[in-house]
């Protein structure tokens, strides 16, 4: 028998599927093509943002971070400029130019313990740098501690005599021990090394002032100033010749300019309420002095100053609150000063017993120190608690002087 192929089928015929399964074929196949888009997607947009985020910054390298400083400090800067070389310094701490930099910087911010200590580092690292000695001896001076930077000062000229940095602390400090004539000869000495170092120069007209010659001492911190426009330490020693000579509106224009050069510096506005104070022009000095202790509350000085204004003005609630900040801050130098008249500014607000307390306290001190004055103010505030009807004490017990 012959079979007969039917050819409109194929030869090899699929079986039908089920819908429902080629339904869900098709579910998955589009849910697959679906995720393939996204990602493409997806990676197509971390190329675009790596294409356009900026690269990171790079890190200074300590050298150039030493060079700002230089250029900030020349500017006057000093606050940023001592930033960057504390990162110089930590990027490189052998490095002995960066610690010496520093150390200066530090200096000029009153910062006198941190200089000697890079002082002595550098010692460390090579005991023959004069830097070393220079920082230290510079340090010690400015502390008052004059009498022992001078030997050290002499050690580091015998490594370097030529090093005028040296010449000048060790002139400062021969002045601040009454030694005027070696500090003169010692500036001088310096001076044939260097006749343009701003600071030596300034060494020398300390030394000039020391002796008395006052005109010669002006025109050399005025050649200071020439040399360094920036250099604030030569106006506001420029300043304090005024003031000392009496040359009360010079000093006040010296003040000023200091505030053209750095606006808001917190010592030419006390400096300027000082000088304002001075010619009896009280409104304007208590300006400002109010505008220094805003400035920087933790100046102790100031702080004094603003509460002596207000307390001849009768303020006393205000001169209480300067006084207290003024002991707040204080290291020890006002100490009896602040103290007593703080207990005079708590009699006067009706705090009777806080303040007999406060001038007892401060009665000990004068008479240790042998301060006939403060002793004889103190016993009069004394007198005045004692007698005053309205002052009682807590306890209901009397008040009584015990000299």
């Amino acid at each position: 028998m012959k079979i007969r192929r039917d050819y409109t089928q194929p030869f090899f015929r699929e079986p039908k599927g089920h819908p429902l399964r080629n339904m869900l074929i098709a579910a998955l196949l589009g849910l697959l093509l679906g995720l393939a888009i996204f990602w493409q997607q997806e990676a197509l947009r971390g190329v675009v943002q790596s294409l356009s985020a900026s690269p990171p910054t790079p890190t200074p390298m300590p050298s150039e971070l030493a060079t700002r400083a230089s250029e900030l400090f020349l500017a006057g800067d000093l606050i940023k400029a001592e930033d960057l070389l504390a990162k110089a310094v930590a990027e490189r701490p052998n490095n002995l130019a960066y610690r010496y930099q520093h150390g200066r910087l530090l200096i000029e911010l009153g910062r006198y313990d941190e200089a000697y200590d890079h002082g002595a580092a550098i010692t460390e690292l090579d005991a023959r740098d004069a830097r070393g000695f220079a920082l230290k001896a510079t340090a010690l001076t400015w502390q008052g501690q004059a009498s022992v930077a001078i030997p050290i000062a002499l050690s580091g000229l015998e490594s370097n005599p030529r090093f005028t940095p040296l010449h000048a602390t060790l002139a400062r400090a021969y002045v601040d021990t009454q030694r005027w004539a070696d500090g003169l000869e010692t500036a001088e000495s310096g001076l044939s090394i260097d006749d343009e170092d701003a600071d030596l120069i300034r060494a020398y007209a300390y030394a000039l002032q020391s002796v008395g010659s006052y005109s010669d001492a002006e025109a050399y911190l005025r050649r200071a100033m020439q040399l360094r426009p920036t250099y604030l330490p030569v106006y506001f020693e420029l300043g304090g010749l005024y003031l000392a000579r009496d040359d009360d509106q010079s000093a006040i224009d010296v003040y000023n300019r200091i505030l053209s050069l750095k606006p808001r510096n917190p010592r030419a506005m006390l400096r300027l309420c000082l000088a304002y104070r001075k010619v009896g022009e009280f409104a304007r000095a208590l300006g400002f002095c109010q505008d220094s202790v805003d400035v920087e509350p933790a100046d102790a000085e100031a702080q004094f100053q603003l509460g002596l204004l207000h307390y001849r003005e009768r303020q006393f609630e205000a001169s209480r609150d300067a006084f207290q900040q003024c002991l707040r801050y204080d290291d020890g130098f006002y100490e009896l000063s602040c103290r007593y008249r703080l207990g005079l500014s708590h009699y006067y607000t009706g705090a009777c017993t806080l303040g007999w307390s406060l001038l007892r306290d401060s009665l000990d001190l004068a008479q240790a120190a042998g301060d006939g004055a403060t002793v004889g103010n103190i016993l009069q505030g004394l007198d005045a608690i004692e007698s005053d009807p309205q002052c009682v004490d807590e306890a209901a017990a009397p008040l009584t002087i015990q000299h």
